[in-house]
């Protein structure tokens, strides 16, 4: 039997829309082969610095490390070093699964996480069609919709462009669903939960009803070992569907009593085991994390104000006779809409907030337009040929936009990241000879570190080879050092740069011109809850007596710099520009180093306690 034209038209919209997506997520990285052409080396496009920690613990887990794993400070989880757990060894189901795949073909995580980038826009705009086409019955709408959540997601958590022109330090350009993978692998099983609660809610067959139920469970759950502002938000949008639902529809009370009896059964078995490696987690991880104790209430946010929007619309429509009040796709864009109140605001209750932001840029601000395009359905469930061209080209033309800039802004930052590429896969050679694997595998922990005096190449190292470094930059995520090591090792690494106290004064000011620099160092020595404003609703500026006190207590350091010092943090490895002019004249002091063997546009050397 032939499809119709109507038919025809509508997989046309929809598979316009998901290509779209997928060619945008893959946009960034192509623009940079083209661009680099030969000269490519194999990085990866990093779009948000936190992205390197994510691709940091997938290649340990690619070489086959333990769960619990910190791959920036070169150690293991071993019965002599046990390590705690860790945000990476609790939300464990995307990284592994990347990891499992990336075995299987022989790839590296760089590569992995280039293929992740296509998958990610591929599955997230098949997911929010799907989403909305089972709620809308209408597949043009639901292909339209794709895109409008899609490409202004990042508007509509006041970043990117509009973000940027309001704001100068705002942190997420082009399109946030695509972070690392966290949120963009899990990022689709969230519209999939959704979706299977929409099923089971209106189907008319009971057995059909358990089984979505069932499902959307078994997503939720999955989810819970994924990434926690997404569980948490999709657990926030169930009761909030519950409730409608219950109240606005008495006649299905009975139904949707068991739909969230039986969604309920396999997150709550998740999530039993979730709190108990919740339970294993350092006490310092509070700090790392930035949590506030708080009962204030967050009312001001973008996708509230959205949301509020939406449900002051929605109050008219229903007043006014549009629709009704229990019309089950009215209940769904409510529930929708009344999402961000509830994640911004639990801290009423539970007196605790943690990093808010990732809600408004990662998931609540996609909630809230997915709720406006169902009220545009319910409006005009008929729109003409010709508008719908032309907001098909206003969402193209933005989400170009918004991911040129984002290319654009961090070009130069991961052209520098694919220089790196030849000395570290060097390092990846050397680590079944000079130790670190035998090490890591036997005691927990690599013999001896790397140093550079670029911060960036610290980030960079664990995505690429095993050894861990000085810096071990991103190490409070993995919770495997002391309160006093990164702070020790950030000392020991201004001192084998020769650096003053008054760069060190300069550099916490944010005098120095080197903006990653500042942050780590104001991060490192105050906590990050000091060192960046948008983490926390009680940010406390930095004084400058505090600077001073840090300056003296390097001063003292260096000052009182032995051998007993280097050989706590003993070092194996130094890579600096080959065309740089570093002093090593106080790594010399302590270290033997050979003449150096130059890969591409660094110089390796092999250090060796004297």
């Amino acid at each position: 039997m032939n499809a119709s034209p109507s038919d025809v038209g509508r997989h046309n919209w929809s598979a316009l829309a998901v290509a779209a997506i997928t060619l945008l997520a893959l946009m960034p990285q192509l623009q940079f082969w083209v661009v680099r052409g030969s000269q490519w080396h194999g990085a990866y496009v990093i779009l948000q610095p936190d992205e390197l920690l994510y691709s940091d613990y997938v290649n340990a887990l690619i070489d086959g490390r333990p769960r619990r794993n910190d791959p920036v400070s070169g150690r293991d989880d071993h019965p002599q070093a046990p390590l705690p757990e860790s945000l990476f060894s609790i939300q464990f189901i995307p990284p592994y699964a990347i990891a499992f795949l990336a075995r299987a073909f022989d790839a590296s995580a760089s590569t992995a996480f280039i293929v992740l980038m296509g998958a990610a826009g591929l599955l997230t705009s098949l997911s929010v069609y799907w989403l909305l086409a089972s709620v809308m019955g209408n597949s043009k709408l639901a292909a339209i919709g794709v895109l409008i959540v899609l490409c202004f997601g990042a508007l509509a958590g006041g970043q990117g462009l509009i973000g940027l022109l309001l704001n100068p330090n705002v942190k997420f350009l082009g399109l946030p669903f695509l972070r690392g993978y966290e949120p963009s692998a899990p990022f689709p099983l969230f519209f999939v939960f959704c979706t299977m609660i929409w099923k089971s809610l209106t189907t008319a067959f009971k057995r059909t009803a358990i089984i979505k139920a069932l499902l959307a469970g078994a997503a939720l759950g999955l989810l819970i070992f994924s990434y926690f502002y997404l569980w948490t938000a999709a657990a926030a949008w169930f009761v909030c569907i519950a409730c409608l639902w219950l109240v606005m529809r008495p006649l299905d009370r009975r139904a949707t009593i068991r739909t969230i009896i039986i969604s309920s059964t396999p997150a709550v078995l998740a999530l039993g085991f979730y709190i108990y490696l919740l339970s294993k987690l350092p006490s310092a991880l509070d700090k790392a994390q930035v949590l506030t104790l708080t009962h204030r209430s967050d009312l001001m946010r973008i996708p509230e104000i959205i949301g509020a929007c939406i449900l002051m619309e929605l109050i008219i429509i229903v007043r006014r006779n549009r629709v009704s009040r229990n019309d089950p796709h009215v209940i769904f864009a409510a529930s929708f809409a009344l999402l961000p109140f509830l994640v911004f605001n639990q801290q009423l209750i539970s007196g605790r907030s943690i990093q808010p932001f990732h809600y408004e840029v990662l998931i609540a601000n996609y909630v809230v337009l997915v709720s406006l395009v169902l009220v545009l359905g319910l409006l005009q469930p008929a729109i003409s040929r010709r508008a719908m061209l032309l907001i098909v080209a206003l969402c193209l033309s933005w989400g170009t936009i918004e991911v040129n800039l984002a290319f654009r802004a961090r070009y130069s930052a991961n052209v520098i990241n694919d220089e790196m590429v030849p000395v570290l896969l060097r390092l990846k050679e050397q680590a079944s000879n000079d130790g670190t694997l035998e090490g890591l595998r036997d005691h927990g922990k690599a013999p001896a570190l790397v140093f550079s005096p670029d911060y960036w190449l610290s980030g960079v190292l664990p995505t690429w080879a095993p050894q861990g470094s000085l810096l071990a930059t991103g190490s409070a995520s993995f919770q495997s050092l002391s309160e006093a090591e990164p702070k020790e090792r950030f000392y020991s690494h201004l001192y084998y740069c020769r650096r003053s106290k008054d760069y060190l004064r300069e550099l916490l000011n944010d005098r120095i011109g080197d903006s990653f620099g500042t942050y780590y160092a104001r991060s490192n020595i105050f906590g990050p809850e000091r060192g960046v404003a948008f983490l926390s609703q009680d940010f406390q500026p930095i004084r400058q007596d505090e600077i001073e006190y840090e300056v003296s207590a390097y001063e003292a350091f260096a000052n009182s710099f032995s051998r007993n010092e280097a050989s706590k943090l003993p070092l194996g490895y130094a890579v600096a520009r080959a065309d740089g002019d570093f002093d090593f004249s106080h790594i010399d002091l302590w270290y033997e180093r050979d003449d150096g063997e130059r890969i591409g546009a660094y110089a390796l050397y092999r250090l060796k306690l004297r």
